[in-house]
């Protein structure tokens, strides 16, 4: 079954990359539980993202990416306060 342009079930219930085969979750309720994560500062986002976080919060801003942990395609982006827990905590029950 196929979720998104990135991600499949797998035999058993993995979820994997459907760009290398590698396992992205151990079942469709954490769907990305081996993925890799990384916090960088949103200015990193690319050009369009040059405004500083502080003229309009006062809390800081950061940049979150999740990526296949082996051909590294990116699989979610969000920027969001950095206080806030990862706004896509979903599963496929």
């Amino acid at each position: 079954m196929d979720l998104d342009l990135n991600l499949t079930v797998g035999p058993g219930g993995c979820v994997d990359c459907r760009h290398c085969g590698a396992q992205v979750g151990t079942s469709t309720a954490a769907p990305l539980d081996k993925a890799v994560r990384t916090q960088r500062p949103p200015s990193e986002a690319g050009p369009g993202m040059h405004a500083d976080p502080a003229r309009f919060t006062d809390r800081p801003i950061v940049l979150r990416q999740v990526f296949c942990p082996n051909c590294l395609v990116l699989l979610h982006t969000e920027i969001v306060p950095a206080d806030e827990p990862c706004y896509r905590q979903w599963s496929l029950r």
